[in-house]
């Protein structure tokens, strides 16, 4: 008996531009079904600016689960949040709140999820950030 692969998996890297909206998540990448997302990179392009303002990335189920809270009130221009073990929420750590440990992925079966960024509290003037996703995709 032989094995064949029954899919073929291909790599990705995706850069979204996203501006904050407050409280209000924004979707910024659909994702397929058949994924793993294996890093997510959230880079300053403009500071928010106002109280609190901490920026999370994940999902709908963990808004946190990609990017743990990180300053974005007074950020200095390209800053890389998540390129540090302690940055990175559950989906990419075993602990994501000590960050003890990294190199997990994220595995989406089906279709319906969006990766989100979100504040924590309403912004004065919202920020500008990059958000850059790496992963593996698998065709239909």
């Amino acid at each position: 008996m032989s094995l064949n692969p029954s899919k073929t998996i291909y790599p990705f890297a995706e850069m979204f531009k996203v501006t904050t909206n407050g409280t209000t998540a924004v979707d910024v990448f659909e994702i397929p079904a058949h994924t793993a997302i294996t890093m997510v990179l959230c880079e300053v392009v403009t500071a928010a600016t106002g109280n609190a303002n901490n920026i999370t990335v994940g999902d709908a189920d963990d808004p946190d689960g990609y990017i743990l809270a990180a300053s974005l009130c007074g950020a200095t221009v390209g800053t890389v949040f998540g390129d540090s073990v302690k940055e990175r929420g559950a989906y990419l750590t075993l602990d994501g709140a000590t960050g003890i440990h990294g190199g997990y992925w994220k595995v989406y079966a089906s279709a319906g999820k969006q990766i989100e960024v979100i504040l924590s509290a309403a912004a004065t003037t919202e920020g500008v950030v990059n958000v850059y996703v790496f992963g593996y995709r698998g065709s239909p």
